[in-house]
């Protein structure tokens, strides 16, 4: 069994509770607010709540009460009774109370895991791909989709590695090399069989090659080079944040975490193409360095904007003016900024 949302470097099970947090897998397996089963809190003094099995220490009115220490949710895979206040909770951040234990639902592991990647012409028929696959009931374990200048920034994580992952031969194995600077996805299929994961594969790789000109589709299923691909996808935040890094004397005055601008828009897969390939434009017009990438599946990416200590403000004023069109197009159309 295993435990499937997987946000990122340095993420902890109450950050993850605390934020809602979901990430490459959430398209199969969900985010924390469907893999959250119960929890533990501590409320605020004088909150009473009780919803289904849900128990609460006794709480007074008195000035001087101690915190309520509540039991929400059950073990059960689903439950028909009271209000779902595990999921109130999950995401409100320390809000409505302070998580100390969570319980979370585990996956079995699939028998047979396939990862995938396809080159294409342009971002918006890579985001075409995505919503078409989703659409036709592809079951997708993970579905990425990285612009020209993250692919660059992987690449360059790549070359930092000791050495390359996956050399076996063959013509359709994905090998950890640099990759061509296009448009990417990267995929995964996971099954009880070769045959069943083989079928999903050939028909993604169907609908990206013969409906959207996509190139170079390659896979392989050893587990080191999945692993090694994955861990590349989720340093690609730091990768591209080391693409505007001080040199020489500017060292210190590189883009780092802190300064970095994050956005992180979740929009309809229906607009996707479109909310993506704008906010690439808006970044090339402007000349602004902006990667855009992220879980394309659910409609979700990230356009990552690194700040350096000597940016000009006409350089700031561009980059805050990229996080404007790109939220405005994204409530425009009925997403969400925080995806």
């Amino acid at each position: 069994m295993q435990f499937m949302v997987d946000p990122g470097a340095d993420a902890t099970i109450g950050g993850m509770t605390a934020c809602g947090a979901s990430g490459t897998a959430a398209v199969k397996y969900g985010t924390m607010k469907e893999n959250v089963m119960a929890m533990t809190a501590v409320l605020p003094p004088t909150t009473i709540l009780s919803a289904n099995n849900d128990e609460s220490i006794n709480l007074d009115d008195s000035t001087d009460a101690m915190p309520g220490v509540v039991r929400l949710g059950c073990n059960a895979l689903k439950s028909s009774a009271g209000y779902n206040l595990p999921a109130l909770l999950t995401a409100s951040e320390g809000t409505l109370g302070i998580v100390t234990d969570v319980t979370v639902k585990l996956h079995p592991i699939p028998s047979v895991v396939v990862a995938a990647s396809c080159a294409f012409g342009t971002l918006h028929s890579a985001a075409e791909a995505v919503a078409m696959i989703r659409m036709m009931g592809i079951p997708v374990s993970r579905i990425e989709l990285l612009d020209e200048t993250s692919i660059t920034a992987f690449n360059r994580s790549l070359q930092s590695d000791e050495g390359c992952v996956g050399d076996n031969d063959g013509d359709d194995e994905l090998r950890l090399r640099p990759m061509e600077v296009k448009p990417t996805l990267f995929m995964e299929f996971a099954g009880h069989s070769e045959t069943v994961a083989g079928e999903d594969l050939k028909a993604a790789q169907n609908i990206c090659v013969n409906e959207f000109d996509g190139t170079n589709f390659v896979s392989a299923s050893e587990e080191s080079t999945r692993q090694a691909l994955w861990a590349a996808r989720h340093s690609l935040y730091y990768s591209v944040i080391a693409l505007r890094s001080g040199t020489g004397e500017d060292i210190d005055d590189g883009a780092t975490p802190q300064s970095t601008v994050l956005t992180d828009v979740c929009v309809p897969l229906s607009h996707f193409a479109d909310i993506i390939s704008d906010t690439a434009r808006d970044v090339h017009e402007l000349g602004v360095l902006g990667p855009c990438f992220g879980h394309s599946g659910d409609g979700n990416f990230h356009c990552i904007l690194p700040l350096k200590k000597n940016d000009t403000e006409e350089y700031k004023d561009k980059v805050y003016r990229v996080v404007e069109n790109l939220t405005s197009r994204a409530m425009a159309v009925g997403g969400t900024c925080t995806g």
